[in-house]
């Protein structure tokens, strides 16, 4: 077997790395995460109550309205992240920090990415209910 191991030389010093290039990529995270925290409950909120559970749905319409709040959901996500592009980094306190530079591995959009699951599973109450309703059906 061929096992071809990483420079853990490189590994390692960025890990500790740590400078105002490494401050400001997290705050710039941060703030991300908070914008888009924001953005996700309000929306989250909105679409969650465009689709209430009738008394008594049958299983198609179950099935359906939970495709179709997953659809907009996705669809909500999608805007928002390109909505969250307009609002500038705010905490930048040098020149050397690029604020639109992109990380190899996505490592960016972790602090966005927490902030949309947290937020949406916590706010889609009637998919949850729905599903919750279809499982006890099967199950």
């Amino acid at each position: 077997m061929l096992i071809k191991y990483p420079n853990y030389k490189d590994l390692v010093s960025n890990l500790l790395e740590f400078n105002n290039i490494r401050i400001q990529k997290l705050l710039h995270m941060s703030q991300n995460a908070v914008i888009t925290a924001i953005f996700s409950f309000m929306v989250g909120i909105s679409i969650d109550k465009l689709f209430d559970i009738k008394e008594k749905e049958s299983n198609n319409e179950l099935v359906l309205k939970g495709l179709i709040q997953l659809i907009i959901i996705i669809i909500g996500v999608y805007y928002l992240r390109k909505l969250t592009k307009f609002i500038p980094f705010l905490l930048r306190f040098t020149e050397s920090y690029n604020p639109f530079h992109k990380s190899k591995d996505g490592e960016n959009l972790m602090g966005s990415t927490i902030a949309i699951v947290i937020f949406f599973v916590s706010t889609q109450k009637n998919l949850q209910e729905r599903i919750d309703i279809l499982m006890k059906k099967v199950g």
